[in-house]
């Protein structure tokens, strides 16, 4: 007795799409992470503090930022896990630092883990001055601090004058494409002299 053909095509069709299903390896993806350690400005007692870190991914690979952690429980995620950013991409990683129960100064580290290039975590730090709230009358900073928090633009164009200004300042490390740019050409020099 013939079997059909249809007994045959079923399995051999079955064992393409289970072949084709497989999990694909996550391969590392290198990333150009804008102003890794900062300094932000003085911030007042009470105040939460918006830190986001911009994120380049310049590699082929997606980043899966599987896990972020911080080194204090007053510095708060704001995005759900996992973070992806597409190839030729960027995305952000936004944290929320609440100085309640901090006065003087503080310094935080947040921890990402991924599938990083040349490791599996990166590390992001920032430190600020918290100070303790006037019990005197408020004068022109404090007023004008108000004034930004509800979100009047033209003080703070006035003051701050364009969106340039970012609010923290960085120790000169150089830009981070020509950092980049510098260790692949010193690669190259040392392959080509052997």
């Amino acid at each position: 007795m013939r079997k059909p053909a249809v007994l045959y095509a079923l399995p051999a069709a079955l064992f393409i799409i289970l072949a084709g299903c497989k999990d694909k390896e996550l391969r590392p993806a290198e990333v150009i992470i804008e102003d890794p350690y900062r300094h932000y400005y003085p911030v007042i007692q009470g105040e939460t503090l918006p830190v986001v870190y911009e994120i380049e991914n310049i590699s082929e690979e997606p980043l899966v930022i599987q896990e972020v952690q911080t080194s204090c429980g007053c510095l708060i995620p704001a995005d759900d896990l996992p973070i992806v950013v597409l190839p030729g991409k960027k995305g952000r990683i936004r944290l929320g630092y609440n100085s309640i129960k901090n006065t003087g100064e503080v310094q935080h580290q947040v921890y990402l883990y991924g599938n990083f290039t040349d490791s599996l975590y990166r590390e992001l730090s920032f430190d600020t001055h918290v100070v303790p709230p006037a019990d005197y009358t408020r004068d022109y900073e404090d007023l004008w601090r108000e004034q930004q928090q509800r979100g009047d633009q033209t003080i703070r164009d006035l003051v701050d004058g364009n969106a340039d200004n970012k609010g923290y300042y960085t120790d000169d490390h150089g830009d981070p494409r020509e950092n980049l740019r510098r260790e692949r050409q010193k690669k190259a020099d040392e392959l080509l002299n052997f």
